[in-house]
């Protein structure tokens, strides 16, 4: 494999990377130091952007005993990338995925109350809201009206919509149940 370090130092330099961030790069062996590079040019990475998906990188290889160069060889990862996106959606697509793979409880639990909220068949005009990144024990319920018969009635279908049992499953969720 070629070393990669004159080319991993040209695009730090060329998107002005800190020193901190651009050792720590080196600092990787030459397979994971090249993959790295390939997804930063690939996604014209900013060094905010970069230092995040390496963060996740790190963490998903620690989780799995692999380098970043196996991780980014992921299926999820290869097909997101394989996609004709715009640069903006390929970042945020890619993002996703990382976050999937290192977070898989959590985001396992959010498709679920994402589900779980659909299934309340809220009226229009009322919506749930989750704590972020579930760090709480709190739902809120937001409701929009245009006029106080109209928000008497969707108060009413809300009120309907919690008799049935997803929203214990909800909070059980909150509190740290498996999905």
């Amino acid at each position: 494999m070629v070393d990669t370090e004159s080319a991993v130092r040209a695009y730090a330099a060329a998107r002005q990377f800190a020193s901190v961030t651009l050792e720590r790069w080196l600092a990787q062996p030459a397979e994971d130091r090249a993959a790295l590079l390939d997804l930063a040019d690939r996604l014209r990475l900013g060094e905010n952007q970069f230092r995040d998906a390496f963060d996740d990188l790190v963490a998903i290889g620690a989780r799995r005993g692999c380098g970043i160069a196996e991780v980014l060889r992921a299926d999820e990862l290869r097909t997101v990338l394989a996609r004709q996106l715009g640069r903006n959606e390929a970042v945020k697509a890619v993002k996703s995925v990382l976050r999937r793979l290192r977070y898989p409880q959590l985001t396992a639990a959010e498709q679920r109350l994402a589900a779980l909220g659909k299934s309340l068949r809220l009226p229009a005009g009322v919506s749930i809201e989750w704590p972020h990144d579930l760090e709480g024990e709190h739902i809120a319920i937001a409701m929009r009206a245009a006029s106080a018969g109209e928000l008497r009635a969707q108060a009413r279908r809300v009120v309907a919509a919690l008799e049935g049992g997803a929203i214990e499953e909800m909070f059980a969720l909150l509190d740290g149940a498996q999905p």
